[in-house]
């Protein structure tokens, strides 16, 4: 069974925070480099970031979005993929909420609109196949991420083969999205299946702290292993290359 790797990573938009982006990407690339993840879900990144990073990173990396506010406007909930790894089969973009195909459509009281992207891809070393869901939960309303949650079932169950959802669903494990996707669906969290490190992933670029929420989450549909997780705390300097740390999962085809 060849293993591949899956991250989540929320790449912070580029704030004025005191931490600029073009400090930060060198540091998300290396970071990139060194896990070598076949597929990528990332969160905010906007389009000059997205396609710095990619510029930054090995050639076999390309990304797959679209922005909330529809074309190249707006945070994106981009994929990136290996594509030495990976071919890739279809793409969706939707947006959370109650018409998912029209274009920047907010509902349930969101922050801002809020995109799902879906990529099929095929593993050229087993030749099978996958559904990668990326998404970025609204923070202020609960309902609107359990209404995201629903609309993401659909596509979960519409895949004629296994699936993975990296997303940051800002609220931490346990809360009613978490139950929903966990037990009223039954897909497994790949960090409670396999525990890594005990820390949130949320950090404010603070740097790790055991028994903080983990608010990055990587789940899984029936038929795929959960080999081994981490959050992956890389700095260069003391310097983070975002506000999150990404969280990674070895998975493989069961």
């Amino acid at each position: 069974m060849s293993d591949f790797t899956v991250m989540s990573f929320n790449l912070r938009y580029p704030a004025m925070d005191g931490h600029p982006v073009a400090e930060r990407l060198p540091i998300a690339a290396e970071l990139i480099e060194r896990a070598h993840p076949h597929i990528v879900g990332t969160q905010e990144g906007e389009l000059d970031q997205l396609e710095t990073l990619i510029g930054l990173l090995p050639e076999e990396y390309i990304w797959l979005g679209e922005g909330h506010s529809g074309g190249n406007a707006g945070e994106f909930t981009a994929v990136i993929v290996d594509s030495a790894r990976f071919d890739i089969d279809a793409v969706d973009i939707s947006w959370l909420s109650e018409q998912p195909e029209t274009v920047g459509s907010e509902s349930w009281g969101v922050s801002h609109a809020r995109t799902l992207t879906t990529v099929d891809v095929r593993d050229l070393e087993t030749g099978r196949s996958l559904r990668v869901l990326n998404t970025h939960l609204d923070h202020k309303s609960e309902r609107a991420r359990l209404e995201s949650g629903r609309i993401m079932a659909e596509s979960i169950a519409e895949a004629a083969h296994p699936s993975v959802v990296t997303g940051d669903f800002n609220v931490a494990t346990g809360s009613p999205v978490y139950d929903y996707f966990c037990t009223e669906l039954g897909l497994t969290d790949t960090a409670a299946e396999v525990p890594g490190e005990d820390i949130g992933t949320f950090h404010r670029y603070k740097g790790p702290k055991a028994g903080d929420p983990r608010i990055d989450w990587i789940l899984t549909t029936a038929g795929l292993n959960t080999v081994s997780t981490r959050i992956d705390t890389f700095a260069v300097d003391g310097k983070y290359p975002s506000d999150h740390f990404p969280v990674e999962a070895v998975l493989q085809f069961s």
